[in-house]
């Protein structure tokens, strides 16, 4: 029963993401160049507000993943649409990167005038991400050379000795170190792994890996620390940590294992486990935003993308295991997703934050949180895909 659920939930959820590819191309489309950073709760588009540049990546990427998978028609378009402006007026060499590649700078004006020209580390990993998809989708040579060109400017000026990177230009030494931008570099290197199978990325993984196990992953507590002194020590007692990042985690170890061989499926569990421990809210059956490292409530609010992870997480753990628990734990995530974040006025759009009592208190749709939902569908609708197939 648990599998048909699921398949039923992630047919739903599916279904949504299509709608959703083709609204957001639509709606968040701006006729100057790229995509706004956020609509109005009724569907409008903000397109004067400053903008991420990485958003405009993770746009880029979410149309690339869609075109790979035959979801939206018009997908080449979109993800163009917000590569062009990411890589044209949204890049920057900066006045402090002397005669080095151009790549994602941090904030630009709607009108792509440069508002902050800083190249951080946690950015520069979605050019990596949407640069891998755009070249498994399309075979966009042009944009996997926008990605090496982007890993090296990271080696080049911004790689730490005692590992990792610093967390952007210009560069501070004794500034706080995170775990949040190596994630998503992990995250790029599978993806770039699989897209050219170049050993090179599947090394740099490894990379990911070992600071995970030595700094990131706290074996006292079992939980994901994120923020460390430049030595790499705890900064105070490393967190608060987010339940969120630790499904994030979960799910990317195990991807990882799937390029590599490694056994990591004591740190999935324990990461998934604690996950749900220390950030579960029982009323509504979501998991917060942030809790302190000895478990005590930091952050109760609860945005959409730590929903998504669990349902990745849980994915990822119900494909390894067969376990009709973590089925059943996927589509109760696709339930409560609905329920309480995509039941909004506007089809294909999201309410981006809740109270800790279930209340909507976002006042706009982040298009950032797009990234997440949708790789959250494409998730599911793969392992859904395979068990049919085996059926």
């Amino acid at each position: 029963m648990s599998k048909s659920q699921f398949i039923a939930a992630s047919d739903r959820f599916s279904a949504w993401c299509k709608t959703a590819l083709a609204f957001w191309a639509d709606a968040a489309k701006d006729p100057r160049g790229g995509v706004a950073e956020q609509l109005l709760m009724d569907g409008t588009a903000d397109y004067d507000h400053v903008r991420r540049v990485r958003v405009q990546f993770r746009q880029a990427y979410v149309y690339a993943h869609a075109a790979h998978l035959g979801w939206f028609g018009g997908a080449r378009a979109a993800s163009d649409q917000a590569w062009n402006f990411a890589t044209g007026p949204g890049s920057a060499g900066g006045d402090f990167v002397p005669g080095s590649d151009r790549g994602c700078a941090h904030l630009v004006e709607g009108d792509g005038s440069m508002h902050n020209d800083m190249r951080d580390t946690y950015a520069q990993a979605f050019i990596l991400l949407s640069g891998a998809w755009r070249f498994r989708a399309f075979n966009d040579q042009d944009s996997l050379d926008t990605a090496e060109a982007t890993l090296r400017f990271l080696n080049e000026n911004l790689t730490a000795e005692n590992g990792g990177w610093f967390e952007g230009m210009p560069v501070s030494q004794n500034s706080q170190r995170r775990q949040n931008p190596h994630m998503h570099l992990f995250e790029a290197f599978i993806a770039l792994y699989d897209a050219t199978h170049d050993t090179a990325y599947l090394e740099l993984a490894d990379d990911m890996f070992e600071l995970f196990k030595k700094h990131f992953f706290d074996p006292k507590t079992g939980v994901l620390l994120e923020f460390f002194n430049p030595d790499w020590s705890p900064e105070g007692d490393g967190g608060p940590t987010e339940p969120g990042h630790m499904m994030e985690w979960a799910w990317l170890l195990q991807n990882y294992a799937r390029i590599s061989g490694k056994d990591v499926q004591s740190y999935v569990v324990t990461l998934y486990d604690n996950g749900i421990k220390y950030g579960w809210n029982e009323k509504l059956g979501l998991i917060c935003d942030a809790v302190n490292i000895d478990g005590s409530p930091h952050n109760p609010t609860l945005r959409t993308w730590p929903q998504t992870e669990l349902l990745k997480a849980s994915v990822a753990r119900a494909e390894i295991e067969d376990s009709d628990e973590m089925f059943k734990a996927a589509a109760d995530t696709i339930e409560a997703l609905f329920k309480y974040y995509l039941s909004v006025p506007v089809t294909g759009g999201w309410a981006d934050k809740l109270s800790d009592d279930g209340h909507i208190i976002s006042t706009v749709m982040p298009t950032s949180t797009f990234y997440h939902l949708f790789c959250a569908a494409a998730e599911a609708d793969v392992l859904a895909t395979k068990i049919r197939a085996e059926s």
